[in-house]
């Protein structure tokens, strides 16, 4: 797979590293949030981070999260996988970041960005087609 690394530049990994593995979590943790909030668009997201045996993400649901949604989750993260998608990296100071995540309704994202140092920039990700 191809791996989007800091400093810009594409590389080559396999799952078999560390880096493969994690940066294949991190994305498969965006493509999870992505299909979330596409099925359910006032969810609230808090976290989602590649950890040591894969990835998790914490949502805030509406309703009562049943089995039922879970494979329309499921459903919807093939359907994203399927489409090719690209996740690109920018960067938002903290004032853009917070007044992003104000505009969204994401409480939980307000408030790990107000505890982040003035001056810090935050990171964003958009999907993109490849082309």
């Amino acid at each position: 797979m191809k791996v989007l690394q800091k400093n810009g530049e594409m590389a080559e990994m396999s799952f078999e590293e560390q880096e493969g593995r994690k940066a294949f979590w991190h994305t498969s943790a965006h493509v999870l949030a992505q299909a979330v909030k596409h099925l359910y668009p006032d969810t609230k997201c808090a976290i989602g981070p590649a950890i040591e045996n894969g990835f998790y993400y914490d949502f805030e649901f509406p309703f009562s999260f049943s089995e039922e949604n879970l494979k329309a989750v499921e459903e919807e993260m093939r359907k994203i996988v399927k489409e090719s998608l690209s996740l690109q990296v920018y960067e938002k100071s903290k004032k853009e970041a917070l007044a992003f995540m104000e505009n969204n309704g994401e409480s939980y994202k307000l408030e790990l960005i107000e505890g982040l140092e003035e001056g810090e920039s935050i990171s964003f990700y958009i999907s993109v087609l490849f082309t």
